[in-house]
């Protein structure tokens, strides 16, 4: 039986950090193709709502894998609203069928602090209207619609009783009631009669995607930490079972490590090894052994240190450019996306500190054979030269329209279209900038205002 293909179908924001309304639909959710490469990239001027997609994006992966609320999500709500909402669709395809799956979450204020008010989860198949599977509003006892509630209870005073305590745990922890083992997941996950068997079906199959599959890297997972600390995000394949997780390795000097985290270290290295040396002539990276050692909790282990290797010569790899660390810190889980149809990663700032002609051919490797989905923010306008204009979205600085696609014709160059709207003003929500003789004329004003004082 073929497995099911998971994709990413829509992201959509409210009152959600600076994008009061926002909303994009992926590539292969507009042609409804998921054998085609799935790539987005997200322009726009800085403070336009490019991270706060990002962000929306990783609270989603945290709550759909079981995981509580982000104790900073209270600023995620706009200093001018109540609550924030972050909806995002999923676009599931088997032989048998295809569905577009939504979980919506409210996030408002609780004794000063965020948490979850409200969760509700969606389903339309293709060719008809979204009707609701099930939903649930904090400090509410009963599950809406109120039939699904007496499916899942089946009159049994037990069962309510469970699902009431599911309930109350899912608002302790600020978790998601429908997700998560403190919530309500083995509830609803356990669930058999047939009327209920397509909420417990993706209820199951939603959280193993976020938790081997949908992966987001914020600037600070993707990039040296100023104590030079790197962060290896990884995915791998074992025993027809998917890997995925992270390493933070202090790149400084040699650390201690366990026997069994260097030969998972060496062998993650080894692949990651087949494609750099492509992307980097003559570049290899290796774990180098110095000696035995004993771990922090009594393990055996040894001592290593991450070394690059330049034509057969080992160097420290904290002395090799902030741009390779980044490549080498996220190459693991881009194999990942290239593989597989149902990865998607998420990168905020993809093109920081990288060369700009090795991202535009990186983009287009994507472009032509990657199987999964890769969503990023980016500065560098090299990568609209390489994507069609489907792949795009150009935030903008109207907060209640932040995302938008720019027109173009069928063999028109999108970064001289772009560049083209904002020198004529055509693209005033894109830009959002003043006239370059504002700008200069203000500069001027400021330096004789402070020589005046």
């Amino acid at each position: 039986m073929k497995k099911n293909i998971i994709r990413i179908a829509e992201l959509r924001l409210s009152s959600f950090r600076n994008v009061l309304n926002g909303s994009f639909r992926m590539p292969s959710a507009i042609s409804k193709d998921s054998s085609a490469p799935d790539i987005l990239g997200i322009y726009g001027q800085n403070g336009s709502g490019k991270t706060a997609a990002i962000e929306a994006l990783s609270v989603m992966r945290k709550l759909i894998s079981g995981e509580s609320l982000p104790g900073e999500s209270r600023e995620y709500i706009n200093i001018d609203s109540m609550k924030a909402s972050v909806s995002i669709s999923f676009r599931i395809e088997s032989e048998e069928s295809c569905h577009e799956v939504r979980y919506l979450v409210e996030i408002g204020d609780r004794n000063g602090e965020a948490a979850i008010s409200k969760e509700s989860l969606f389903i339309r198949e293709d060719g008809e209207r979204e009707h609701l599977l099930a939903s649930f509003e904090r400090g509410d006892k009963v599950l809406r619609p109120m039939k699904m509630m007496k499916a899942i209870t089946c009159n049994s005073r037990d069962k309510r009783i469970d699902l009431l305590v599911a309930m109350k745990m899912s608002e302790k922890e600020d978790v998601s009631v429908f997700f998560s083992d403190d919530g309500g997941f083995d509830v609803f996950s356990s669930l058999e009669s047939e009327q209920n068997r397509i909420l417990a079906h993706y209820i199951k199959t939603l959280r193993e995607y976020a938790e081997t599959s949908f992966i987001v890297l914020s600037t600070d997972d993707s990039t040296l930490h100023a104590d030079k600390k790197l962060p290896i995000t990884y995915q791998v394949r074992k025993n027809d079972e998917v890997l995925t997780g992270s390493m933070l390795l202090d790149i400084s000097h040699a650390f201690t490590i366990s026997t069994a985290d260097a030969d998972f270290l060496s062998k993650l290295i080894e692949g990651m090894n087949t494609v750099l040396d492509q992307i980097v002539p003559r570049l290899r990276i290796g774990l180098f052994i110095k000696g035995d050692a004993i771990t922090e909790k009594g393990e055996k282990g040894v001592e290593a240190e991450l070394v690059s290797f330049k034509n057969g010569t080992p160097i420290p790899l904290r002395f090799e450019s902030v741009g390779i660390i980044k490549i080498i810190s996220m190459l693991s889980v881009l194999m990942g996306v290239y593989n597989s149809p149902s990865v998607c990663l998420v990168i905020d700032e993809f093109d920081s500190s990288i060369f700009e002609y090795l991202l535009g051919e990186l983009i287009s490797i994507f472009r032509d054979g990657a199987k999964g989905q890769l969503i990023f923010t980016s500065h560098n306008l090299r990568v609209l030269e390489m994507v069609g204009k489907e792949s795009i979205v150009f935030s903008t600085s109207d907060p209640n329209n932040r995302f938008t696609r720019i027109r173009a014709g069928k063999d028109s160059n999108l970064r001289d279209e772009y560049i083209r709207a904002l020198l004529l003003n055509k693209a005033e929500s894109i830009s959002g900038t003043a006239d370059s003789h504002d700008i200069s004329r203000a500069f001027r004003l400021a330096w004789q205002d402070a020589d005046e004082e």
